[in-house]
């Protein structure tokens, strides 16, 4: 067990085995990555820990049906654009995908820690790139901060989907593309009308999926 193996398995969800205490427990940068970590698990257990009047919650019950069904369409409508076959992973990883996945792994928690933008900043800050409402398509947006990543002010956004969580790293500044896999995860960095916008998760598919949805919505 390295540093990366443990933040890859911490920060897919998985509860911590014996393996990874081990490591912990000599490793003081992946104790305060843990910590850091559950804070922000109470954090969002506190948030979400809300009562709610049952009209609001039948309301809030369609939204979510309503919000699946989008996530579907947005990931057929990439499928369509990418073409069948033409997404296979590569078995040479391009350098903007890898560093799309070292940040998650070694970045994410503390970026979060910093805090969120207010929507009406989030709004103004991704509208030339990627319009919040274009991510609000996709699934619920539960973190979005600027970052610095690649020599470049990006914006790392956390999206909730149907069939999990994944990253996204918008960069307004020049236009990139590429795919890597690594420790477990998978990254895919696709051009948008401005800028790019670079998607990481554990499950290839949903990668797939997102980026494809984000891509076909370039016009």
């Amino acid at each position: 067990m390295n540093c990366l193996d443990y933040r890859r398995v911490l920060l897919s969800g998985e509860a911590e085995n014996r393996a990874m205490k081990e490591h912990r427990l000599q490793c003081p940068p992946c104790a305060a990555v843990l910590a850091e970590n559950a804070q922000f698990e109470r954090e969002l257990r506190r948030a979400v820990e809300v009562p709610v009047p049952p009209q609001v919650e039948q309301r809030l019950a369609t939204a979510v049906v309503s919000r699946r069904r989008r996530f579907l369409a947005a990931a057929a409508i990439g499928a369509l654009a990418v073409g069948a076959g033409g997404y296979s992973w590569l078995s040479r990883p391009d350098a903007i995908a890898l560093d799309c996945i070292e940040f998650v792994l070694m970045e994410e928690a503390k970026s979060i820690l910093k805090g969120s933008m207010t929507r009406p900043e989030a709004e103004t800050a991704l509208a030339p790139t990627l319009p919040l409402a274009r991510i609000g398509r996709i699934g619920e947006v539960r973190h979005i901060g600027p970052c610095p990543f690649n020599g470049q002010n990006a914006y790392h956004v956390i999206v909730e989907v149907p069939q999990g969580k994944v990253t996204l790293l918008v960069m307004p500044e020049g236009s990139a593309a590429g795919r890597a896999k690594r420790e477990g995860l998978y990254a895919s960095v696709v051009p948008l009308r401005s800028g790019s916008v670079g998607v990481i998760g554990a499950d290839a598919a949903v990668v797939d999926s997102v980026a494809g949805a984000l891509r076909s919505s370039r016009a």
